[in-house]
């Protein structure tokens, strides 16, 4: 089970994983998008009719890639003889492991310097100890995303004249809106967020706008307190990758998340946002 927040590299890993072990899988390896383009999720039904039937060839690896709930997924899991299941979701999807077990990989943000490394790596190490420290603030600006990263470093391979102090300094002038590529829409922090603050129910949208908002200063820039939002809604927005830690630390918004509500929130009113019904 690999979960996390919006664009911080679930599927990518996912992937790398099933790259990694193929050769242990000989009846092949097979990734299910459990969402359509509208983000509605797959019922299992669906998502099986597009899976290939066994040919007896071996176990296989089956990727179910951006799960909605533990009762989509429960039906497609393989037994141990036919194979693995590697689920990726937004959600962490606790009544699943609760159920069947497995194993968990809550992603986080890179750290600075794994940020910093994944920018010599794919610039390459003379490039940035031609501005060291512009790399570094680049990754600050990134958020240490890995998507925002791979956006920002495709930006500077594409561009060969482009200084990654030049290249940072532009980005950071309109967060997160320049983190994307023309040519291809889906690498879009932006597009991203958007995508997935609608899969919300309105009254969690509404929470978490308000919340990121009433946050959005310098002196709480890492820090979400319960004071206008109900204990169990912010538990809500943790499982659904909004919102990190939570009790018996302190929540945590992270700054691309924050700078966008502030773009995108309307003025909130100052009142305590009511439960939000659990779904199902």
């Amino acid at each position: 089970m690999i979960s996390g927040a919006p664009g911080i590299g679930k599927t990518a890993l996912a992937l790398q994983a099933a790259h990694l072990t193929q050769e242990a899988f000989p009846g092949g390896c097979f990734t299910l998008g459990m969402t359509r383009p509208d983000g509605s999720p797959l019922d299992a039904a669906e998502a099986r009719a597009q899976l290939p039937p066994a040919n007896g060839a071996g176990r296989r690896l089956l990727i179910l890639d951006d799960a909605v709930s533990a009762e989509q997924i429960r039906p497609l899991l393989p037994s141990a003889a036919e194979g693995v299941a590697v689920v990726t979701s937004r959600h962490g999807l606790a009544g699943l492991i609760a159920t069947h077990g497995g194993v968990v990989h809550r992603l986080d943000t890179l750290t600075e310097e794994e940020s910093h490394q994944l920018l010599v790596t794919t610039l390459g190490a003379e490039r940035v100890a031609e501005e060291p420290e512009a790399t570094r603030e680049l990754a600050r600006i990134c958020g240490h995303f890995p998507l925002s990263l791979r956006i920002a470093a495709a930006r500077l391979l594409t561009r060969p004249g482009l200084g990654i102090g030049d290249c940072a300094t532009w980005l950071a002038a309109d967060l997160p809106a320049r983190l994307s590529l023309a040519d291809e829409p889906l690498m879009s922090v932006q597009r991203v967020l958007e995508a997935a603050l609608q899969r919300l129910s309105p009254g969690l949208m509404e929470a978490f706008l308000l919340l990121a908002t009433e946050h959005a200063d310098a002196g709480t820039a890492d820090r979400a307190t319960p004071s206008v939002v109900p204990d169990e809604v912010l538990e809500q927005l943790a499982d659904a990758g909004f919102i990190e830690e939570g009790p018996p630390k302190p929540y945590r918004i992270h700054e691309l998340l924050k700078i966008y509500a502030r773009q995108h929130a309307p003025a909130p009113p100052r009142t305590r946002v009511g439960p939000v019904p659990t779904p199902g």
